[in-house]
C-alpha cells in the first residue's frame, strides 16, 4: 500500500516537471531563450482584391490557414477555394522570410543552396524552410517542427547579435535583462515587458517595418489581386 502511494506521488511530480518543462522557453543556439510565437500574418493588403487592410478586417481559418479580407464578399471566395488563396499566403511568407532567412545549407542535407539549382522553398509550421533538392522535400514535411525549430534557432542566434534596437520596439524603454524574446516566426522582437507584446500585436506591421527596412532590389511580401471582386 505504502509503496503503491508512493509510486503514485512520484508519478504525480514526474507528471507536473515534464509539463512545466513543456512550458518553458525555446532555447537559442547559444543558451539564450526566446518565447516561439505564430508568424506574423504577412499581408497588408486584402488576400483576394489586394485592398489596404484596415481595423474592419475579416480574419479567418479555413482549410487550416488564416487569413485576412477586406470584406465578407471576398472572404466567401476564399471559402470556396482556399487552396488557390492557401498558395498567395505561403507567397506572402515566403517572400517576408527570404529576406533574413538564417541558414546557408540545406535544412536536410546540409548541402550548400544553390549548389544544386535553385533551392526548394516550403512553409512548415509558418516557418519557410529551404532544401537544396526536391529529394529532401519528403524527409523536411514528415520532420516538420523539427525543421522549423532548427531554422528558428538559427535565426533567432544571428538577429540576437545584429538586433537593431537597444530600446523596446513598443514602449520605448531601454531593454534590461528583463527584457523578453519573442520569436515571430523567423522575426526576433525584444520588448521591455509582456505589457508591450500585446500592444505590438495589435498593430505589428508598423513596428517591424523598423526592424527589417526592405534593401534595394529586395521583393516585398507578394500582394495578392483579384480583379473579379
Amino acid at each position: 500500500m505504502i509503496r503503491n502511494l508512493f509510486l503514485a506521488a512520484l508519478a504525480l511530480v514526474l507528471g507536473s516537471f515534464l509539463v512545466a518543462q513543456d512550458k518553458q522557453p525555446a532555447k537559442g543556439a547559444e543558451g539564450a531563450s526566446y518565447v516561439t510565437k505564430p508568424e506574423l500574418y504577412p499581408l497588408d493588403t486584402c488576400i483576394v482584391s489586394g485592398e489596404k487592410l484596415d481595423g474592419t478586417a475579416l480574419t479567418f481559418t479555413v482549410a487550416g490557414s488564416t487569413f485576412k479580407a477586406c470584406c465578407e464578399k471576398c472572404k466567401a471566395k476564399v471559402e470556396k477555394d482556399p487552396a488557390t488563396y492557401a498558395k498567395k499566403l505561403e507567397a506572402g511568407i515566403i517572400a517576408a522570410q527570404l529576406g533574413h532567412y538564417p541558414l546557408t545549407k540545406c535544412a536536410v542535407a546540409g548541402t550548400k543552396l544553390g549548389d544544386m539549382g535553385k533551392p526548394v522553398q516550403l512553409v512548415l509550421e509558418g516557418t519557410l524552410v529551404q532544401l537544396c533538392c526536391s529529394h529532401c522535400q519528403e524527409k523536411a514535411v514528415a520532420k516538420a517542427p523539427a525543421m522549423a525549430t532548427k531554422v528558428r534557432d538559427a535565426a533567432f542566434e544571428a538577429q540576437s547579435k545584429t538586433y537593431p534596437l537597444d530600446t523596446c520596439l513598443v514602449g520605448g524603454e531601454k531593454l534590461g535583462k528583463d527584457a523578453v524574446s519573442v520569436m515571430y516566426g523567423t522575426t526576433l522582437v525584444r520588448f521591455c515587458c509582456k505589457d508591450c507584446i500585446a500592444k505590438f500585436e495589435k498593430s505589428p506591421a508598423e513596428f517591424v517595418a523598423k526592424l527589417h527596412p526592405a534593401k534595394d532590389g529586395e521583393k516585398k511580401p507578394a500582394e495578392a489581386k483579384d480583379s473579379g471582386k
